[in-house]
């Protein structure tokens, strides 16, 4: 009688939070298809951030500087990484975010195990012109020799990669309807209300657009004071690009937005009616998460005409594109939506669940994962 091994997966990431929240639903899929899931990431967030490990999967606690430039630090990271490496075994590996994608692609290499990275966005590496980020494409150019695969987000984003020879063509996998939603557990909500709030989610950042956002909030209250602006997300101040909290209590006290902190429940928001998400980013997204849930849930969406955001609108059915670093025009797409009749909103509710169902089911992303492990 022949025995067949299971296959171990690792998943390697720089937060276990993020690991959980981005591919919660991709791990457990393999779970439930027989498969050994094992998790290696830091788990120092903040409390507000506790995770909850699913049934069945091991987690690998690991020591990491996330944002330090310290190469000390990274020559650590390695070696624990590799440590991991050898007590676990896996049969197949996937990594995300800069640090495990470069040093997990070299340790697959050494470990002859077959590794698929992938690239959310584009972030500091391909955004600044210092030598950090020269050093940290140089590293990327360097480790994706030894990748399988590399998973990402926009077309945008592949066509840098290619323009930068960062890796070549056929190792690119676009998912070009991004990381995908779960459609049963974001269903469509009705969004009828008579009072309407404009919701930014993600985290508190200058490159998410915070600055744009309270401006546009700031400008739309001399007229409509009853409008609510809302802020959830998580404070990241080890982030450089982070926005202090000393802005955001001034804001508040101003009277122009309201800071509602973390949640793990983001459905809490989209079970509300009269909810417009809006993120007038221009950090390097890949195809942000916030704004597909929003689009699964029924919501109006204004944001930035940017790749990895203009995906999910179609500019004037379900929402409205704006150029970048522009509060005025962000205003000016929140004052087009406010004078909109309630037919109007009601179809650019219903267009944004249409958009979802056609673009982001994430039952296609549980294909591509499938064809790179079986």
């Amino acid at each position: 009688m022949i025995f067949s091994k299971t296959k171990t997966i690792l998943f390697c990431d720089n937060t276990l939070w993020g690991l959980l929240n981005f591919r919660g639903d991709v791990i457990k899929h393999f779970i439930l298809k027989g498969y050994k899931v094992v998790l290696c990431a830091p788990n120092d967030e903040d409390a507000q951030m506790r995770v909850v490990i699913p049934q069945g999967v091991d987690c690998v606690p690991i020591s990491m500087g996330r944002t330090s430039k310290n190469p000390l630090n990274d020559i650590l990271y390695f070696f624990r990484l590799g440590r991991v490496f050898r007590k676990v075994r896996p049969d197949y590996v996937f990594t995300y975010t800069i640090k495990p994608n470069i040093y997990g692609s070299v340790l697959s290499h050494i470990c002859h195990c077959p590794v698929t990275a992938m690239m959310a966005g584009m972030g500091f590496a391909f955004t600044n012109k210092n030598l950090v980020s020269f050093i940290a494409r140089s590293l990327y150019k360097l480790s994706f020799r030894y990748c399988n695969h590399l998973l990402i987000l926009n077309k945008d984003n592949k066509r840098i990669l290619l323009e930068k020879k960062i890796i070549s063509c056929d190792k690119i996998i676009l998912l070009d309807g991004g990381e995908g939603v779960n459609l049963e557990k974001f269903p469509f909500f009705n969004n009828q209300s008579e009072h309407t709030t404009f919701v930014f989610i993600g985290r508190l950042l200058w490159d998410k657009g915070y600055d744009e956002f309270s401006r546009a909030a700031r400008e739309i209250k001399k007229t409509y004071p009853e409008v609510s602006f809302e802020l959830w997300g998580s404070l990241d101040p080890s982030y450089p690009d982070s926005v202090p909290q000393e802005r955001i209590i001034r804001d508040e006290s101003d009277g122009i937005l309201t800071y509602k902190g973390f949640t793990h429940n983001i459905s809490e928001i989209y079970h509300r009616g009269g909810i417009v998400v809006v993120l007038p980013s221009f950090y390097g997204e890949g195809l942000n998460r916030s704004l597909m849930e929003a689009c699964a849930s029924g919501k109006p969406i204004i944001t930035t005409n940017i790749a990895g955001c203009r995906e999910t609108v179609e500019n004037g059915k379900n929402g409205f594109l704006i150029p970048v670093h522009d509060s005025k025009a962000l205003a000016d797409a929140m004052l087009k939506y406010l004078t909109l009749s309630d037919s109007q909103k009601e179809f650019f509710s219903h267009y944004s669940r249409l958009i979802a169902e056609n673009k982001f089911n994430i039952n296609k992303v549980y294909e591509i994962y499938d064809s790179l492990v079986e």
